[in-house]
């Protein structure tokens, strides 16, 4: 049974939820379609081997999946953000519905589904920050195309639709596609990487894959900025308007016809990856909303991005907009 995020229902709880009133101008709302997974973070000093036993060191609880994480990001720095999705009615649910009221995220097009959990993810840590991850989707494979339908017309105000993998891969496909076709820009995370059928490259503006996505995807083994350009050529030559590929600790690069630009890193003592991309992205989506360029918008989310590994978990090593200046405004990388 699907309830509206207003009523939160199981066996268990029936919680009245008023969701804040917020008038977005036209055109200028970041929309994010995508997956909430609850993280569950265990960090030790290395990952176990197979039928091993690691004691962990620190454990931490914490809203995730990699839609919710975006919206999130995007919320925090200050975008005009809506997320839709589906949640299971649970205690996980519910706390995603608090945390979006918090945030002032748009949640209008969420739905309820009270016959699945939320989606949980559970990341292991190691000393140096490296994560191992396993996800079990819940209410997000249950997103349909039904709910893209009934959702385009309230999406005519949005400036950027984005799109990740931790759902139905048709569906994405299908979300993408009737986007493409309101003239609104559209954005492919593509993570869980996997293979995509080439149709569905034409709908896409803007894709960022990590070096594993890209090989993935291309099949062009990906590790510094020449074997990123010649992946990004791969993307446009399939229909893809830009390309942005991150490298990690070496930073990322834009590929469009007419260029390639390398945007470094600046170095600093990650102890969690966990997310990075993710406020990568929502940086990038909050900085075109303020009207930047696309340059200047990957270089505030490079920023964004590596201050986040500097902290453990998601949603809670997000830096605020004072640090990510100070940060890009000492670690100049590229003129803009």
């Amino acid at each position: 049974m699907l309830l509206q995020p207003d009523k939160l229902c199981n066996l268990y709880i029936y919680i009245k939820y008023k969701s804040k009133t917020i008038k977005f101008m036209k055109q200028n709302v970041i929309t994010i379609i995508g997956s909430y997974n609850v993280g569950l973070f265990l960090k030790g000093n290395k990952f176990p081997i197979v039928g091993e036993t690691i004691i962990a060191n620190q454990f931490i609880e914490s809203g995730g999946g990699k839609g919710s994480n975006q919206a999130v990001a995007a919320a925090k720095f200050g975008a005009k953000t809506r997320f839709i999705g589906r949640l299971g009615a649970d205690k996980y649910g519910l706390d995603a519905l608090r945390m979006y009221n918090d945030l002032n995220i748009l949640i209008d097009l969420v739905k309820i589904d009270s016959t699945i959990h939320s989606g949980i993810s559970v990341i292991l840590i190691d000393e140096k920050g490296n994560n191992l991850i396993s996800v079990a989707p819940g209410a997000n494979y249950r997103l349909s195309e039904h709910d893209i339908d009934s959702s385009l017309k309230q999406l005519k105000d949005s400036m950027i639709v984005g799109f990740q993998l931790e759902n139905d891969l048709k569906v994405v496909s299908y979300g993408l596609k009737k986007i493409h076709e309101l003239g609104i820009s559209t954005y492919l995370d593509p993570s869980p990487a996997q293979k995509l059928p080439d149709e569905i490259y034409q709908y896409i503006d803007i894709i960022k894959p990590n070096e594993t996505e890209a090989c993935t995807l291309t099949g062009i083994e990906v590790n510094d900025i020449e074997s990123a350009e010649k992946a990004g050529r791969w993307f446009l030559k399939r229909g893809v308007k830009k390309v942005i590929v991150t490298l990690g600790q070496k930073g990322a690069v834009l590929t469009t016809p007419d260029s390639c630009v390398h945007f470094p890193a600046p170095k600093v003592k990650a102890i969690d990856t966990t997310g990075a991309g993710d406020i990568f992205s929502g940086a990038f989506f909050y900085s075109l909303q303020k009207g930047k360029s696309i340059n200047t918008s990957i270089e505030f989310a490079v920023m964004a991005a590596s201050l986040a590994t500097t902290k453990m978990g998601v949603i809670e090593s997000i830096p605020s907009i004072e640090e990510v200046n100070k940060f890009v405004n000492s670690n100049k990388t590229v003129e803009l």
